[in-house]
């Protein structure tokens, strides 16, 4: 009778990780077969349910892994605070997601379709990470045009939000549908990041806070 060595195959869970992250770069969607990974790696079913219980488990990890990818590459390829204007610093930031997203967009989609991130702390955790970094530089340029830091948030969430909505747009053929194919220009794009900025520079809006504060 043999025996498998199937559950000592050195570290199996960063294993499983790196293929699947191979096969989004090779696939359109997240489309998962337990069965068939487990096959590809050279272990048993057995032990791939050993680290992770669900395939949503494992496609959570998957996802919590590509916001610590983008970070990275915020953090090596971007110049560092105080090296240029922080308002441009932040455009480079969305030039660099946009890349990001652009060139994996499988593991993109699974980074922000995967289920509710509540019941998967680490997913949970990268994703505040992600939303840090980008709150940070945000902030830096939100100072840098003499605006209350109060809109800090403001300018980040909107930031993000146009930049991952051209990206979805760009990724599922609807803006090519809506602007007749014409691509837009490439200098254009990353200020979807700056343009929040450049708004509320112009028009700061009035009273926004006053609902925040208090009398005693």
């Amino acid at each position: 009778m043999t025996t498998t060595s199937t559950y000592h195959h050195g570290n199996l869970r960063d294993t499983l990780v790196a293929t699947v992250i191979a096969q989004l770069a090779q696939q359109q969607d997240a489309a998962l077969s337990l069965r068939e990974l487990a096959r590809t790696v050279g272990v048993s079913v057995a032990a791939v349910y050993r680290h992770f219980p669900s395939k949503e488990a494992l496609l959570a990890e998957v996802a919590a892994a590509g916001f610590a990818s983008l970070i990275q590459k915020w953090e090596t390829q971007l110049p560092p605070p105080g090296s240029l204007p922080a308002e441009q610093r932040f455009q480079l930031l969305g030039q660099q997601y946009i890349e990001f997203a652009l060139a994996a967009p499988a593991h993109y989609r699974l980074m922000f379709e995967h289920q509710d991130v509540r019941q998967f702390p680490a997913l949970q955790e990268a994703a505040q990470a992600c939303f840090q970094y980008v709150l940070q530089t945000a902030g830096a340029a939100v100072r840098e045009a003499g605006l209350d830091p109060r809109w800090d948030k403001a300018a980040a969430s909107a930031g993000w939000s146009l930049g991952h909505g051209y990206v979805m747009l760009l990724l599922s053929g609807r803006l090519a549908m809506a602007d007749g194919g014409d691509a837009l220009s490439p200098a254009m794009v990353p200020r979807f990041f700056q343009l929040p900025v450049e708004a509320l520079r112009q028009a700061p809006p009035s009273g926004a806070f006053d609902s925040c504060t208090t009398s005693r």
